[in-house]
């Protein structure tokens, strides 16, 4: 009888977020889905042409970006880091993309695996990322709040 109460109990605190999630993505809504997956092709495109007037208006004014380095890099920063003409970056084949919405469809996160090939001043870098990315909704418009990038370790850093 415990189990059932506690069942039915856990059922009823959560229906308020339950009905709450199907409202802000309809349970599925590919429409929302697909609206986040465009606003991130084109930041990206934006990072990777180093259109910064774009990256501007997109980049909330609190946005800060963890990249794999360790370096945590705020608005100015980051786009200082975009503008710089020794550095090349681009990030190929998205693939395992999870977009979630909170706040009423007013936040949404974003993560997937990406392939990223690029140069610093000389020095290569790449291999395979796991980038995480948060999206703001004002006044009506997506803006970047927060990305972060790890590097996915080789299977063979790792030996058993």
């Amino acid at each position: 009888m415990k189990t059932v109460y506690s069942t039915a109990l856990g059922i009823l605190v959560m229906m308020p977020l339950l009905v709450q999630a199907q409202l802000v993505n309809g349970g599925n809504d590919k429409k929302a889905i697909q609206e986040i997956v465009d606003f991130r092709n084109r930041y990206i495109e934006a990072e990777e042409n180093k259109d910064t007037a774009y990256l501007y208006k997109v980049l909330a004014d609190d946005f800060y970006a963890l990249n794999p380095q360790g370096q945590l890099l705020d608005k100015s920063q980051h786009l200082a880091n975009i503008k710089r003409s020794d550095r090349i970056f681009k990030v190929l084949n998205p693939r395992d993309t999870q977009v979630h919405f909170y706040d009423n469809g007013n936040v949404a996160i974003l993560s997937e695996h990406v392939t990223v090939e690029g140069d610093d001043n000389g020095h290569h870098f790449g291999g395979e990322f796991r980038f995480a990315r948060v999206f703001i909704r004002q006044h009506g418009q997506w803006q970047v709040a927060l990305a972060q990038g790890a590097a996915i370790p080789s299977p063979l850093a790792h030996p058993k």
